[in-house]
């Protein structure tokens, strides 16, 4: 019977989200000429024109979900970190006062989406793990039949599970505070 760690668990977690953290400073320490920049960010404007918090909530839902995959998951959830590093520093480096790059991750719904990736980007580790650990991981039905990967597949759910509700919070709460601070015009 597979016993279910919750130090451990958290611990884990903590270690997603420095390493989604890590990867967004360093996505904004990248700096792009001025034609990529623009180009980079017109794409940005246009993706999220007609966006509203149901928006919100599938962008950062879908990209969560790719981040359960076992061990892909870690990479999507890294490079996550650092394509939003490269917008933060795109939107930002033309305003009169620099903004610190942590600061975004100081509001509500920044820390609820850090948690929610952390959350990902650890089970994505935790299953490649299990994964890896059985030896006839080739045949996916013999995996599937042990109890410790039924168990982890569960947990699973039940984390994608809380994801989504992080998300859907979060992606209400920050659609009011774009709402109440002008719309999403402040970005042209």
């Amino acid at each position: 019977m597979y016993k279910y760690n919750f130090r451990k668990r958290l611990l884990y977690l903590g270690l997603g989200i420095v390493a989604f953290l890590v990867f967004f400073i360093i996505g904004t320490s990248v700096n792009f000429d001025e034609s990529t920049s623009t180009l980079l960010k017109e794409q940005f404007q246009n993706k999220i024109k007609n966006i509203d918090s149901v928006g919100i909530f599938f962008n950062n839902f879908l990209i969560s979900i790719l981040m359960f995959l076992p061990g892909i998951g870690i990479a999507i959830g890294l490079f996550s970190g650092f394509s939003t590093g490269n917008i933060f520093m795109i939107l930002t480096r033309d305003l009169p006062i620099q903004i610190p790059p942590l600061l975004v991750f100081l509001t509500i719904f920044g820390i609820m989406e850090l948690v929610s990736y952390g959350i990902a980007i650890s089970r994505s580790y935790l299953l490649l793990i299990r994964i890896l650990k059985r030896r006839s991981y080739l045949l996916l039905i013999r995996i599937l039949k042990r109890s410790n990967i039924k168990e982890s597949l569960i947990h699973t759910g039940i984390e994608i599970g809380i994801v989504a509700i992080i998300l859907l919070f979060s992606a209400i709460i920050e659609w009011n505070l774009i709402v109440q601070s002008g719309g999403i015009n402040f970005l042209e």
